[in-house]
């Protein structure tokens, strides 16, 4: 960062020792007894602070236009202040005016200027924490994600379905679940190896999120498991989207290879997650029991 603001550093230290040559030439050094010493440390504390601020700038900022705009406005002030100091040194004669001039008038300039860097600066970084705030959300959103059917999970599953349970609890709103299990899929794995499995779910999960409404949530809830949260829908509703996607099902298996697949739909009517869950695998064995395949291979 240094190496970026050489010329600035070397524009500063001229424009110190410029201004001190001139203030020697003007004018002529005060007795010690003359010295007021609290002025001194008032000014000079004021004066090494506004260095400060100027080090921060050239040491910690790029190159550019906001960075310019501070820098400079920082450099007023530090020259303002810096012939401020020199005064309680160097008294002028009263027909020269030039340094009182050269005293106060950068100061005001040299805050407005650093007040619009300030603004710019402000700008930049409410664009970066925009910018953070959107990758962490890329981030937490995609740790949620099986990265085989780009399906949420069991985490965001639990989550979204514990605000449903609320909102079904306050407002009385129907809600209900829909469950497809994949039947012996450890199985089918070894009989005809992981890539056909994943190629089975990547199908299934194509077809789930194609035939089920954008309101509802599609999740992979375990390994050979979909789950999908149908926000407001009854319970004679979902049994109708259970059996349509029975059919859509027969129409996925290809040869008579494909697992059987087992799809029940219910009413959410528990107060918790783990309430609702446990509806679901009881649900889920009934259908087992009762033959309830949407495909049986031969």
């Amino acid at each position: 960062m240094w190496q970026q603001h050489r010329y600035k550093m070397l524009s500063s230290l001229l424009l110190l020792v410029s201004g001190l040559l001139l203030a020697i030439h003007s004018g002529s050094g005060k007795q010690a007894t003359e010295f007021d010493w609290l002025d001194i440390l008032g000014e000079g504390t004021t004066l090494l602070v506004a260095c400060g601020w100027l080090g921060l700038i050239i040491s910690s900022r790029p190159a550019g236009r906001v960075t310019e705009w501070l820098y400079y406005g920082s450099l007023l002030l530090v020259y303002s202040y810096f012939l401020d100091l020199l005064d309680e040194f160097i008294r002028y004669p009263d027909t020269i005016r030039l340094m009182s001039w050269l005293e106060s008038l950068p100061a005001p300039v040299g805050m407005l200027i650093l007040t619009y860097g300030l603004v710019g600066w402000h700008r930049e970084q409410r664009a970066i924490n925009r910018q953070l705030q959107g990758r962490e959300l890329f981030l937490r959103q995609h740790q949620l994600i099986d990265p085989l059917t780009q399906l949420y999970g069991a985490a965001y599953l639990q989550a979204v379905l514990q605000r449903e349970i609320e909102l079904h609890k306050s407002q009385h709103k129907a809600l209900s679940l829909l469950v497809v299990d994949i039947d012996n899929f450890i199985q089918f794995n070894r009989q005809h190896g992981m890539a056909a499995g994943d190629a089975y779910l990547s199908q299934l999960s194509e077809l789930l999120s194609s035939q089920l409404r954008h309101s509802d949530l599609v999740c992979r809830y375990a390994g050979d498991r979909f789950i999908a949260l149908l926000p407001e829908t009854a319970e004679p509703q979902a049994l109708i989207m259970a059996q349509h996607l029975r059919q859509q099902l027969l129409q996925l298996a290809d040869s008579q290879n494909e697992p059987a697949t087992t799809v029940v739909a219910l009413a959410v009517r528990q107060g918790s997650t783990k309430a609702a869950f446990k509806a679901a695998e009881q649900a889920l064995a009934v259908a087992k029991q009762a033959g309830n395949f949407s495909h049986k291979p031969a």
